[in-house]
């Protein structure tokens, strides 16, 4: 009797925090937000500190054994009304975890607004030119050879160990970056053929990176999941903050990853705008840094399918029912920020960064 009380209890429990999120998320956003970043670095703390003491991608095991748990819990429904009963409680079970761990980020206030800031040819044309002299000056540092390819030594653990660094160098005080955990996923040939090079499981905080990419790719995808843990939910955002974390790094090659994907959004959206101009820039660039970019390419070709697109449309869904209107374009709105943020050095060269 006891035990039928206290699922009954649980039940109604559930029930009420799902109100709660439904009532916060969708009504309050900015104030729910004011209260979920009073606790969220918290949260971060507590269950980082558990999945480091563990030693396993706890995440990963999570979603595994999920799925067959739940077909488990549904398959001893006796009724119809009683499965359908203990489908609901499942999914608002699981929406109300997604939220109150890390999924109320999507309400945050942006860095800055620049989802309407209309930039002109020439200001995108500027800012490529600023990120291909960086990153051919990188280039210039680490290798000799004009036409060589940069090929990173350091292990996944000392890569990560370096972008943790650079993240600590932007002092985000409420956060100990050290303890955040940063996995190579154990789904990493499964994301490949989605076409996701790494993602933040909302439920554990932690970073899981597609061990399969080109290792030139880890420290800019480390560092745009680090950014997801600290709170940027938005993927323009996280791409600029882990660019920006790239570029501070005191490692030649942290700094290179970070200028070649800024690099390689900037010369994506000047190809869209302006086939002329993109070609020139083209010609500006390193050889050896063309064949990086090149060597990412390859990647996504081999793991190209049918289903990736299936699996976009649905992350892009996703994306737009969190407060990302752009859905899977957002990754791409990260040029804005980084014309923003350059333009607005030009104009005060001893302005902070964005």
């Amino acid at each position: 009797m006891n035990t039928f009380k206290n699922k009954r209890v649980f039940e109604c429990l559930l029930i009420f925090v799902f109100i709660l999120v439904i009532y916060f998320k969708n009504f309050s956003g900015d104030y729910s937000t004011n209260i979920f970043e009073g606790y969220y670095s918290y949260w971060v703390l507590i269950i980082s500190t558990i999945t480091n003491f563990l030693h396993i991608n706890v995440g990963d095991i999570l979603y595994f054994i999920t799925f067959p748990l739940v077909f488990y819990y549904l398959s001893k429904s006796k009724t119809r009304r009683f499965f359908l009963y203990r489908l609901f409680l499942t999914i608002i079970f699981i929406y109300s975890w997604f939220y109150l761990s890390w999924g109320f980020n999507y309400g945050k206030l942006p860095i800055v607004r620049t989802i309407d800031y209309k930039y002109n040819i020439n200001e995108l044309s500027e800012t490529t030119d600023f990120y291909i002299d960086k990153i051919n000056t990188n280039h210039i540092k680490l290798l000799l050879d004009e036409s060589e390819k940069l090929v990173i030594q350091s292990s996944f653990e000392e890569i990560v160990n370096e972008c943790k660094k650079s993240f600590e160098k932007l002092d985000y005080e409420n956060f100990n970056i050290k303890k955040l955990k940063v996995n190579k996923s154990y789904f990493s040939k499964v994301l490949s053929y989605m076409g996701f090079s790494g993602y933040i499981n909302p439920f554990t905080i932690e970073a899981n990176i597609n061990s399969k990419i080109p290792i030139i790719s880890f420290p800019s995808t480390i560092s745009h999941e680090i950014a997801h843990q600290i709170g940027y939910a938005s993927e323009n955002e996280a791409n600029y903050i882990g660019i920006l974390s790239n570029q501070i790094s005191s490692n030649l090659e942290i700094n290179y990853s970070g200028n070649l994907i800024a690099l390689q959004y900037l010369l994506s959206e000047l190809y869209y705008v302006n086939k002329n101009l993109y070609s020139e820039k083209i010609k500006k660039i390193r050889k050896g840094i063309l064949k990086n970019i090149e060597e990412k390419r390859e990647f996504s070709k081999k793991y190209k399918n049918p289903f990736e697109d299936v699996f976009k449309k649905i992350y892009d869904f996703y994306l737009k029912n969190n407060n990302q209107s752009q859905g899977i374009k957002s990754y791409g709105l990260v040029v804005n920020l980084l014309i923003y943020d350059y333009q607005s050095k030009i104009k005060d060269p001893e302005s902070p960064s964005t």
